[in-house]
């Protein structure tokens, strides 16, 4: 319970500092710093939280495997980007990944104001995996934008691990 209430109040004022930004577009090409900095701030608060995790562990992977994993970790919420969110936006999505899945399905295929959060929590992934790959990222990153939620790699568990801390 802490952790939703931390993580809400981060959502209402995430901080994002300078040198944070330069950290992450000096870990990433010139195309993928563009899809990071088209992220809302508290989805580059988020992924940057994600990527910092990553670092205690660099040395498990080999130095390909951890570019590509921070990499994914920077970016893995792209896709949001497609779409105007807002707070209660995040709090409707946390709120129904208690819910019966049927009721998220009937939510999502309704035609009200509660579509759009649960078409974009679905969705995501699979927009970001396709604006990396349009950007001309690496197939790897694409995949682990891709699978972060249902992760099929080692690497994506890796990931999702990462990105449910926080």
């Amino acid at each position: 319970m802490f952790y939703r209430v931390q993580q809400f109040i981060h959502a209402i004022a995430p901080h994002v500092e300078s040198s944070e930004i330069t950290w992450a577009l000096e870990n990433l090409s010139p195309e993928a710093g563009s899809l990071f900095l088209k992220q809302s701030q508290p989805e580059q608060r988020h992924a940057l939280d994600v990527a910092q995790s990553l670092l205690k562990d660099k040395n498990s992977y080999t130095l390909s495997d951890f570019r590509n994993l921070l990499a994914a970790a920077l970016l893995h919420d792209c896709g949001k980007s497609k779409v105007n969110t807002h707070l209660w936006h995040r709090v409707f999505i946390v709120l129904m990944q208690k819910m019966p899945p049927s009721f998220w399905s009937r939510l999502e295929s309704s035609h009200t104001v509660f579509a759009t959060p649960l078409i974009t929590a679905s969705q995501h992934a699979i927009w970001g995996s396709n604006l990396a790959q349009s950007a001309g990222l690496n197939p790897v990153i694409c995949l682990l934008i891709r699978e972060h939620h249902s992760p099929k790699t080692e690497l994506g568990r890796v990931l999702q691990s990462a990105d449910n801390a926080h």
